[in-house]
């Protein structure tokens, strides 16, 4: 391309539609109809969408047992019995539900060290200076839970592995031998952690150290709840449960930081568990909706003009 060719192409890029910003455009003006009816389609939808979830939920099955006053427990592994009220069709969902420990906190959520969760070692003093796990670094200061010396002041405090409050509350509480009418049934406890947190944690995952064996329970109670009653998943029975049956779990109670503690059976469906929450968010949405497109249109109707 010589010199003559390459300036004629140059002029006819300068002023083509695109370089002097005069390409068609399609510029919506949102009149008060058109508004109107994106208001009343997003009532409509948020409004069905909030009736369906409160229907699937209703559908759920649940049993929540409190296990808090067995204080024959605190020494010896003791049996704990449900009454199952109603059929529950497998899977069913195994919680545990503990009231005042209030994950949701910003100081508690971040109250731990990553660097030691993906297996890194990592220094007392650096922790320290940096302010993490603040109030729960040391194992003098983790001795409530796990048996160290109460009253020790140590002249060397020894870095707790893992450190932070989160891991200092850790539920403790142990559930085994599941019976169904006296008939032995294996809860599966594999499988109940994210799978991101099991890629992210998993160089921890069966190490030895402060918690001793850690495993996804572990995992599940690392990640925080939003609510001030934390209710978290501990396995899935594979098998129906009908009415009138009993299910007989063996408890050995650890936990000392909270009164109220709960076993919770729980269906599910394609919502997850039983809430009505979402469904509930949902109908207000909608109605939030209409009403601004009932607004929009008696507004409108009251001080437009005419031409």
């Amino acid at each position: 391309m010589n010199d003559q060719e390459f300036k004629e192409e140059y002029d006819k890029l300068k002023n083509s539609k695109f370089y002097q910003q005069k390409m068609f455009g399609w510029r919506p003006l949102p009149t008060i109809s058109c508004i109107t009816i994106i208001f009343v389609c997003f009532a409509i939808f948020f409004i069905i969408m909030g009736i369906i979830i409160l229907v699937f939920t209703a559908q759920i099955k649940e049993i929540k047992s409190e296990y808090s006053n067995y204080e024959s427990c605190k020494t010896n592994p003791c049996d704990f019995e449900i009454y199952i009220t109603e059929d529950m069709k497998k899977p069913i969902m195994v919680y545990y539900q503990v009231d005042g420990v209030i994950q949701n906190h910003r100081f508690y959520m971040d109250n731990k060290s990553d660097k030691q969760l993906k297996g890194e070692d990592a220094d007392l003093e650096d922790l320290k200076k940096d302010k993490i796990c603040e109030n729960a670094l040391t194992t003098e200061e983790m001795d409530y839970q796990w048996n160290y010396e109460n009253g020790h002041q140590d002249a060397n405090p020894t870095l707790a592995n893992p450190c932070g409050l989160i891991s200092k509350t850790y539920f403790n509480d142990k559930f085994f031998h599941w019976k169904i009418d006296s008939e032995e049934e294996e809860v599966e406890e594999e499988g109940i952690a994210y799978q991101s947190d099991l890629d992210t944690y998993e160089e921890i995952l069966g190490k030895e150290g402060l918690l001793y064996d850690i495993d996804e329970h572990f995992l599940v109670w690392m990640r925080p709840s939003p609510f001030s009653n934390p209710r978290k998943l501990w396995g899935r029975i594979n098998k129906d449960l009908n009415q009138n049956s009993r299910l007989k779990v063996q408890i050995e109670l650890n936990y000392r930081y909270s009164y109220n503690k709960y076993i919770i059976l729980s269906t599910r469906n394609i919502f997850g568990g039983k809430s009505m929450f979402l469904g509930i968010c949902y109908i207000i949405a909608g109605g939030l909706s209409l009403m601004a497109s009932v607004i929009f249109i008696t507004t409108y109707s009251s001080f437009h003009r005419k031409n």
